[in-house]
């Protein structure tokens, strides 16, 4: 038998002042072969694992600082989220920031929250789209955000209660994907998992090839379990960087797209689809397109990634750092 506890302290802060929420969930689960149930039945033995400890983020002395914030655009959350495992407590302190649809997530004292806000006000630019009436497959440039929605829905093939990618299966030429609870910085940030299980960074896809699985204490290699009934779930994607400067790969790219932003996006049967922000044609300027059709054989065309990386947004679960990427890209314009 296990119990495992979530509570939130939420401040929702807004240009029209502040308020705060409270949420908790408690749940005691039985184990068995086939995973965790909240059914109380004879359970089986639980498998011998890397057992957790309590961790406590400074960023918690910070977080009373979050009702005092005065913005006068844009929106935030910042949230106290306590997470026990029978014994084992983690506390941090997580923030998600929005201005105008762009959002931003860290880990870490909310007194950076108009600061962030001040960042996403200089990425948004209103610019001119026109329409293009033919666009063929064609190279693409995406942008730290993009990249990580990219690779958010690959490292979803990679769960080991369902995985659709073979272990050492060759997908790309130079990917590496690792998955990093450990980043202090991004919202994903977790000393254990959600079966009480220590974490650790792990290196999913190494030069393009499935090195391993997210496991559970029932399926595969245990750490990357997460919910109240426990599913494989990674925490912090990182996204290994090339050796392209931003520059050489502009540079070097004479016709094709800058992908900029993503709006959402969803698998749909093996081609990943991104509802980009923005779209650039070289050389041409803004247009519009409407989506951005990434099969998974079109993995195998990365050719460049740079050294510079970034943070971006994927979820409010998940975080991220990724580099700027080139591959062929299949735009959809209507």
């Amino acid at each position: 038998m296990q119990t495992f506890t979530v509570k939130e302290v939420i401040y929702h802060i807004t240009p029209h002042g502040n308020f705060k929420e409270y949420r908790e969930v408690t749940a005691t689960r039985y184990f068995t072969r086939h995973g965790w149930t909240l059914t109380k039945v004879d359970e089986d033995k639980v498998p011998e694992h890397e057992p957790c400890t309590s961790y406590r983020s400074p960023a918690v002395d910070q977080f009373s600082k979050a009702e005092g914030i005065r913005i006068t655009e844009g929106y935030a959350i910042s949230k106290l989220l306590t997470r026990a495992v029978d014994q084992c407590v983690e506390e941090k302190v997580v923030n998600i920031v929005e201005y105008k649809g762009v959002k931003f997530s860290y880990a870490g004292d909310p007194s950076d929250i108009p600061t962030v806000i001040d960042y996403l006000r200089g990425t948004v630019k209103e610019t001119a789209q026109s329409r293009v009436f033919s666009l063929e497959r064609t190279y693409g440039i995406l942008d730290p955000e993009v990249t990580l929605h990219l690779f958010h829905h690959v490292i979803f093939m990679l769960r080991a209660d369902r995985p659709t990618l073979k272990l050492e299966e060759r997908f790309s030429q130079s990917v590496t994907l690792i998955d990093d609870p450990l980043n202090q910085e991004l919202i994903g940030f977790s000393t254990f998992d959600d079966e009480g299980v220590r974490t650790r960074r792990k290196e999913v896809i190494g030069d393009g090839y499935v090195l391993s699985y997210l496991g559970t204490l029932s399926r595969g290699q245990p750490g990357n379990a997460r919910g109240v009934i426990p599913k494989p779930d990674y925490f912090n994607l990182v996204v290994k960087n090339g050796d392209w400067s931003l520059e050489e790969l502009r540079e070097e790219t004479r016709e094709g797209l800058i992908i900029t932003g993503v709006e959402r996006s969803e698998l749909v049967k093996n081609s990943i689809r991104i509802f980009p922000r923005r779209v650039t044609l070289i050389g041409k300027g803004d247009i519009l397109v409407r989506e951005i059709a990434i099969p998974l054989q079109e993995l195998d065309t990365i050719d460049a990634l740079t050294k510079e990386v970034r943070s971006g947004y994927i979820d409010d679960q998940h975080g991220g750092i990724a580099p700027f990427l080139r591959m062929k890209v299949r735009p959809i314009i209507y």
